[in-house]
């Protein structure tokens, strides 16, 4: 099984360092979540994973390739971001298909003819469930709507790795739901590889392949059947923190727990 993204004992943040030791592994159709509490370096992990910061110690390397600053805009060709739900507010007007298809390479080139990228901006939203607010000004969506144009615009290019940042982030339970369902099957069905971040550790375990704990450092990395020691859990979270299995696929879930 190919290799899409590999870390070499990444670190970053200075002398208190915000990531310590980092070496981690995704293979193509993988899907691994993150989690950890809040300042834990996952937001930051993703923006070192895409290039927007350096590391101080260590590399990366995205399709067997070292990232680096004269290749990152080649390599990123096949990389869908969707970093946190902004706070501000858009300002100027924008239809929501023109949202989605600034996730598109050649968008904005003058030389590329007006409407190559329709069949592709209408599929995603159809994907999305959302095909009908195509048209629509994006300012005037609800936050839950605004989100699903965001994976749109980050799914629309159909890249070979997707990187989602708390992606549920203003999404109901059934949308999550749909999303979560629909993120499996990019895996399953197209061999996508993903690294989710969101803090709906239930809600992660029931998807994706491996579940990854960070807290400066990778404390543990569960794959599907595994259970995390409660120490880990500990480590992470504090001493309060009691976590139970919700069913028989949860990773990181003690079996036994009543």
């Amino acid at each position: 099984m190919s290799c899409v993204v590999s870390i070499h004992n990444l670190r970053y943040g200075g002398s208190v360092p915000v990531l310590d030791g980092i070496t981690l592994r995704l293979d193509a159709g993988h899907f691994m979540g993150i989690v950890g509490p809040n300042g834990a370096g996952k937001s930051t992990l993703l923006h070192l994973l895409v290039g927007l910061i350096q590391p101080d110690h260590g590399h990366i390397d995205l399709f067997g390739q070292c990232l680096k600053r004269f290749n990152r805009r080649k390599l990123l060709r096949h990389v869908g971001f969707l970093p946190q739900l902004p706070t501000q507010q858009p300002h100027l007007p924008v239809r929501v298909r023109d949202v989605v298809a600034m996730g598109m390479i050649d968008y904005g080139n003058p030389f590329v003819p007006a409407g190559s990228f329709d069949h592709s901006v209408s599929s995603v939203l159809k994907m999305m469930g959302i095909r009908s607010l195509g048209h629509e000004d994006y300012r005037r969506l609800s936050g839950g709507q605004r989100q699903r144009v965001r994976i749109a615009r980050a799914l629309v290019r159909k890249p070979k790795l997707l990187l989602l940042d708390e992606p549920s982030a203003a999404l109901d339970n059934q949308a999550q739901e749909r999303l979560y369902r629909l993120l499996r099957q990019l895996c399953d069905e197209w061999g996508m590889s993903i690294i989710m971040v969101d803090h709906d550790i239930a809600a992660v375990s029931s998807h994706v392949d491996s579940v990854a704990c960070l807290n400066r450092r990778i404390h543990y990395h569960a794959r599907r059947g595994e259970s995390i020691p409660d120490d880990v859990w500990k480590l992470m979270y504090g001493e309060h923190v009691h976590f139970m299995a919700h069913d028989a696929t949860c990773i990181g879930c003690s079996q036994d727990a009543r």
